[in-house]
């Protein structure tokens, strides 16, 4: 299997996600601005090409815009640091590496990095939980880390737990952190704005007498309704196809998909005989984040553990 090629394909998938959510954006934007002050001589959809166009100011629009900038900044030199927040977790360095195992992360850290041309080394964590799982936060030197719980290190040999940790690194490689905060804020804004306009449009229902305002006004209340399920699928969605990429980097980086394989299964195993629900992965952004977490559903973040070894073993195409 052409692991490269199911990392090219999977960009593509997130690309589209991303434009569906900036056009759902756009679409509330021009929506807002159509049942705030609309063009009285015009219907709905002449409205929102008249903002659109600029041929009216698209105040909504722009505040909505200005919204997202500023989250996105916010999240851009914040966000790593939540993955970490009210967690017991050691950070590992040579200096203070005290057990072979921890000495060995380190080195496996090293030699993934240097395999990966990452250009440094993300930051190792150790978290103090019995739950056998990893993740990883960021996307450059001053933020990308890697934490592993001390189950995952008690649960594999080096060979699975490095294949794990090349798990993680795929997704420093591909920035997944940045993409799925980002995305969170997308989502978040879209939410927050049609919440609001919708209770104030309920509030001052029937007040309007004009036509494309009270469209807009009716489809915003839908939208309030349903964009909950369609932003939360998409997300999902993301989350699994970033999945897949990052466990085609592993095995890209170590080649090796055995090691991979066999890790995946050690791990489920794990969780399907013991309860780790009040373990660490108790924060959604923090679960999406770990590298394992119950599939498959539309409203899952992971694939199935099924599905990702018929994806490592080239029985499908994802």
């Amino acid at each position: 299997m052409d692991f490269r090629n199911v990392i090219r394909k999977n960009n593509i998938r997130t690309r589209l996600v991303v434009v569906s959510y900036i056009l759902l954006m756009l679409i509330i934007g021009l929506l807002a601005d159509s049942a705030t002050h609309p063009d009285e001589r015009i219907d709905l959809l002449d409205n929102m090409l008249a903002f659109i166009t600029f041929q009216q100011l698209p105040m909504a629009t722009f505040i909505i815009l200005a919204l997202t900038f500023f989250g996105l900044i916010y999240i851009h030199f914040r966000g790593h640091k939540m993955m970490l927040a009210g967690m017991d977790t050691k950070e590992i360095t040579l200096e203070n590496a005290s057990t072979p195992e921890e000495k060995q992360l380190i080195n496996i850290l090293e030699e993934l990095s240097l395999s990966a041309t990452l250009g440094y080394i993300p930051r190792l964590y150790i978290l103090e939980s019995d739950e056998p799982n990893a993740f990883a936060a960021g996307w450059n030197s001053k933020n990308g880390l890697v934490g592993v719980t001390r189950g995952l290190l008690q649960s594999l040999n080096r060979q699975e737990v490095q294949a794990v940790m090349a798990h993680e690194v795929g997704h420093i490689i591909h920035g997944d952190s940045k993409l799925t905060l980002y995305v969170g804020i997308l989502a978040n804004v879209i939410l927050t704005i049609t919440n609001i306009f919708s209770q104030i449009f309920i509030r001052s229902a029937g007040r309007s007498r004009n036509n494309a305002a009270n469209k807009a006004q009716i489809i915003l209340l839908v939208l309030n309704f349903i964009l909950p399920w369609i932003t939360q699928i998409l997300y999902f969605y993301l989350s699994r196809t970033r999945e897949y990429m990052a466990d085609a980097a592993a095995v890209d980086l170590t080649s090796d998909n055995q090691a991979m394989i066999s890790a995946l299964k050690k791990i489920s195993g794990k969780h399907e005989s013991n309860e780790y629900e009040h373990s660490s992965t108790g924060q959604a952004y923090r679960k999406a984040a770990y590298i394992f977490n119950k599939g498959d559903s539309v409203f899952s973040t992971h694939p199935s553990i099924e599905n990702r070894i018929a994806a490592l073993e080239g029985r499908k195409q994802f």
